[in-house]
């Protein structure tokens, strides 16, 4: 026994030794992530996938497994500092995360099927078609989810100075039986139908792209469904959660996710969430959407220069 602990504590810090850039840049890259799902009630996938692939070397799958599982890491500690003792919010969250599991599933089956296409040859080089897809899709996602959030909150609201707690979301018109009550939808009763439709968008999002679906929940939860800003990050994070927990076990089982990486971003994601409870309870929420907006369009940049990197510039 006293052999078998030596053998392994002496691996451990062989890989420490050999891998210390990369676990360094991971806790770093945890905390900053963690910071933002406790802030913005975005699991931080859509920074976390891009950055795997873009600073540390990760193929797309491996990158997007191992950033479902971060972020079902970043969101528990997320909960633990920051969930409402009324639990507000908890309601629309288990009716949207019905859908969630399917849609999780679906998307993790789609990478499956980009995995087994074959190289692709452009100017001469040959490109992995995984990335290339998954990273254009990514691009798209991000540049509509930032340029809205801008739009709204630098035109639109420019005026409004409060959380606009008497909004209506887009989505109250389909009065989908059955209607129900909820606490944090000011504007009445909203249909069941719905909310879990959305909850299969997310999980699909989040077995495709590797991210908890935070960076479109919040602001689905606050333009289409209308609940307040403060409410709708504390949802969105208990949708992270699960569609984080559900696309984490489906790529487990396909062999996407890079443990040792990821249990490093979790411990980052450990102390950021506490600095970004902190933040979260300091600003308004006009101020969370607009900061949102510009973490959003800087994780585009990140994106289109690696597409640019891939495509054109010579290996």
């Amino acid at each position: 026994m006293h052999i078998y602990a030596a053998t392994l504590k002496r691996k451990i810090m062989d890989y420490i030794v050999n891998h210390w850039g990369m676990l360094l840049g991971g806790a770093f890259l945890g905390f900053f992530v963690g910071m933002l799902t406790a802030l913005f009630g975005a699991g931080g996938g859509f920074i976390v996938t891009p950055a795997l692939n873009i600073f540390l070397g990760l193929n797309m799958n491996l990158a997007v497994g191992t950033s479902a599982f971060q972020v079902m890491g970043a969101s528990s500690f997320s909960l633990y500092h920051r969930l409402d003792k009324r639990f507000m919010g908890i309601r629309v969250a288990l009716f949207t995360g019905i859908g969630i599991p399917v849609g999780a599933y679906l998307g993790v089956f789609l990478v499956q099927m980009m995995k087994s296409q074959g190289q692709w040859q452009f100017g001469g080089k040959t490109i992995d078609p995984v990335n290339v897809i998954l990273l254009s899709i990514f691009a798209v996602f991000l540049l509509l989810i930032g340029g809205w959030l801008l739009f709204d909150n630098f035109y639109l609201r420019r005026h409004h100075d409060g959380d606009d707690s008497d909004h209506v979301g887009m989505l109250k018109r389909f009065a989908i039986a059955p209607l129900l009550k909820f606490r944090t939808i000011p504007a009445g009763d909203f249909s069941v139908p719905v909310l879990v439709g959305l909850g299969l968008f997310t999980g699909f999002l989040s077995g495709l792209l590797g991210i908890g679906g935070g960076v479109i929940m919040m602001p689905m939860l606050f333009y289409m469904v209308g609940q307040e800003t403060k409410y709708a990050t504390q949802t969105s994070t208990m949708l992270v959660l699960l569609s984080g927990a559900f696309s984490s076990i489906f790529h487990a089982i396909d062999h996407n996710i890079n443990y040792t990486l990821a249990i490093v971003l979790i411990i980052g994601a450990f102390f950021g969430t506490k600095l970004g409870s902190i933040i979260h309870d300091k600003i308004s929420a006009k101020s969370i959407r607009k900061y949102f907006a510009f973490v959003v369009l800087a994780a585009w940049l990140l994106v289109i220069f690696k597409l640019i990197k891939i495509v054109f510039v010579s290996p």
